[in-house]
């Protein structure tokens, strides 16, 4: 498996991950295609693609932090899902990184959310049980109650606190106005 990192809608994978992107999240966890083309200029931010046998996979986006890495979306097409792609991917992020890494996940009130959490938990993922809200991907939007998931261990609150802030500040400042 092949990763190339994504710097622009330009590169040749974009449009398939855009493509991925669109189909696998719901419209409050996304953004405009406008924010992503300016969220590419972030020096923080990641966009890699995944290719196997000349053929995308999936992609992963994250960001930077200090001490921590923020894994913000993640996902694989439907043909390859349940063949081990998604924890490959994950399994290489895991092992180029020697910070803590985040995620958040739905919350577990439902069959496809509990096994989204199980997926992760057998990578190693911790479930924190903080009260977390995911800020507006989008102007208008709604803040989205979710939970956070930690490698290779619990995170306090101090912790997440600072994540919060930070990604406010770099994530969302001169992005999306809400």
């Amino acid at each position: 498996m092949k990763r190339f990192i994504v710097k622009s809608v330009m590169n040749k994978y974009f449009q398939a991950a855009w493509d991925l992107y669109l189909d696998s999240f719901p419209i409050d966890e996304r953004r405009e295609l406008g924010v992503q083309k300016k969220i590419f200029e972030h020096e923080d931010y990641v966009l890699e693609a995944f290719i196997f046998d000349d053929e995308f996979i999936g992609f992963l986006a994250w960001w930077r932090f200090d001490g921590l890495r923020y894994i913000e979306h993640m996902a694989t097409i439907d043909s390859h899902r349940g063949k081990g792609y998604g924890s490959r991917i994950l399994k290489k992020f895991i092992s180029d990184s020697n910070e803590k890494i985040i995620l958040e996940v739905e919350l577990p009130n439902s069959e496809t959310n509990k096994r989204r959490i199980g997926f992760y938990e057998r990578l190693d993922f911790k479930l924190n049980q903080y009260e977390y809200q995911q800020l507006p991907y989008r102007k208008n939007g709604f803040p989205i109650q979710l939970l956070i998931m930690s490698y290779p261990h619990l995170i306090d609150e101090v912790t997440l606190t600072k994540f919060e802030n930070d990604f406010k500040e770099k994530c969302f400042h001169g992005f999306i106005t809400c």
